[in-house]
């Protein structure tokens, strides 16, 4: 186990006949001097074994592991604040942590985090309820140097208030995800574009943030400061087709530098594709390279027979109708649509 530098127990399932003693962790981590990356994420089991217990068995061993970087405790449900507070003088040297889902996480333990672990440069924070600006505040403090990507997606209690300062001390972010943050409006967005965080920008997810309404003058701010942002994220009523500076919105998006994939979110049904397709030839000045739809269920899902695939449905976005667009422009300079069913629905 001395040459080990990753383990990944995501996929490790106890059974009512074998589990694990709680000193599972100590004896692997004090076996795996060299380890440097550690998925301990409940995604796909719970990992039930993953429990406070755990931890504090290396805290009665003093264990200290200052070679792990990487650690992965997304959507593990049984850790508690405490234990969360002690990780940083198991592994001092972290440069990514991922809480998605974590349970445990609060505004104490993430400040603390942060204090101790200034050489993080990736932090994900996804649906981490209990985190406020106050936790958010305590990142854009310490992080300031490092921080490379952030992802704070579903924390319906974070503000503009908190985004701002990240955007305005983290000088070297890249990737900012703040989908689904409800409290964050055209403001903190705007101030973003303006900032010279926009300048190193490659990623920025912004679907289902009822109040950044993305209208035109945002739109274009972004195209025009964000030279180097290769994927964007929308919801769908952000970039409504139907709306009348359509050939203006259209020309925001041809202004781009460099973006390359764009998502869109909620595509509601009999939604007109033309848009789309326009989009796909013109985007970002001909770069485009993909343009991924997000849709729910769809009654023509549940309907057999020629209307279904009738030809005039073209007009409207359907599996249909995406297939015949790519394949009867096969080889043509324009990007690749895609349409996939949202598991959010």
């Amino acid at each position: 186990m001395a040459l080990i530098h990753k383990i990944d127990t995501s996929e490790v399932e106890e059974t009512l006949y074998s589990t694990l003693p709680d000193t599972w962790l100590l004896t692997l981590l004090q076996n795996a001097p060299k380890l440097h990356s550690l998925c301990l994420s409940g995604k796909k089991t719970s990992s039930p074994f993953i429990q406070s217990s755990v931890f504090r068995r290396l805290t009665a061993a003093n264990l200290t592991h200052p070679v792990l970087a990487h650690l992965d405790l997304s959507d593990c449900t049984d850790v508690r604040e405490p234990m969360l507070k002690s990780m940083i003088f198991f592994f001092p040297n972290l440069i990514s942590i991922n809480f998605t889902r974590t349970s445990g996480v609060t505004d104490t333990a993430l400040s603390l985090i942060v204090d101790k672990c200034q050489d993080l440069q990736v932090i994900n924070l996804s649906y981490c309820r209990q985190v406020t600006d106050l936790g958010l505040f305590a990142v854009a403090k310490f992080c300031r140097t490092n921080l490379r990507v952030l992802q704070i997606n579903g924390n319906l209690k974070i503000t503009d208030a908190s985004v701002l300062a990240v955007a305005k001390h983290c000088l070297e972010l890249e990737k900012l995800f703040i989908a689904e943050c409800n409290q964050i409006t055209d403001r903190a967005m705007e101030w973003i574009a303006r900032s010279s965080s926009a300048e190193i920008l490659t990623e920025l997810e912004l679907h289902r943030c009822e109040k950044i309404a993305f209208g035109l003058p945002l739109l274009e701010l972004l195209s025009k400061r964000c030279h180097i942002l290769h994927r964007l994220t929308l919801g769908y009523k952000q970039i409504n087709a139907r709306r009348d500076d359509l050939k203006m919105v259209m020309e925001a998006f041809r202004d781009f530098k460099s973006l390359e994939t764009i998502e869109v979110f909620g595509v509601p049904e009999h939604s007109p594709a033309v848009f789309f397709w326009d989009l796909a030839f013109q985007g970002s000045g001909g770069r485009l390279k993909t343009i991924n739809l997000n849709r729910g269920s769809f009654v023509t899902d549940y309907i057999l027979g020629n209307y279904a695939n009738a030809d005039e449905y073209d007009q409207n976005i359907t599996d249909q109708a995406v297939q015949r667009f790519n394949e009867r422009r096969s080889g043509a300079k324009k990007a690749t649509v895609n349409l996939f069913v949202d598991d959010f629905y």
